[in-house]
């Protein structure tokens, strides 16, 4: 093998090696921007779920505070009826 044989040989190495380590970090990079859009989505998603979540939890509560404001009504009623008897 001759020295120019060698040198050839070294180049073509050497490009190829920067052609991998170009593709590396270029996969690298599209791995880190589907990590980043998988957290954007799901973050998204949750936002969403509480969203629906805590309307209908307030839902709830009013429709509950509204319950027990009927029910004390009731049961004043209610008392007022037992002692008024006796």
């Amino acid at each position: 093998m001759t020295p120019e044989d060698l040198a050839q040989i070294t180049a073509i190495v050497d490009a190829a090696e920067q052609r991998i380590t170009a593709a590396s970090v270029a996969a690298e990079a599209r791995a880190q921007e589907t990590a980043r859009n998988i957290q954007t989505e799901i973050l998204r998603g949750l936002e969403s779920f509480a969203r629906g979540n805590f309307a209908r939890m307030h839902r709830i509560e009013t429709s509950d505070a509204d319950t027990n404001t009927r029910i004390t009504a009731l049961e004043e009623r209610v008392l007022y009826l037992e002692t008024r008897r006796q």
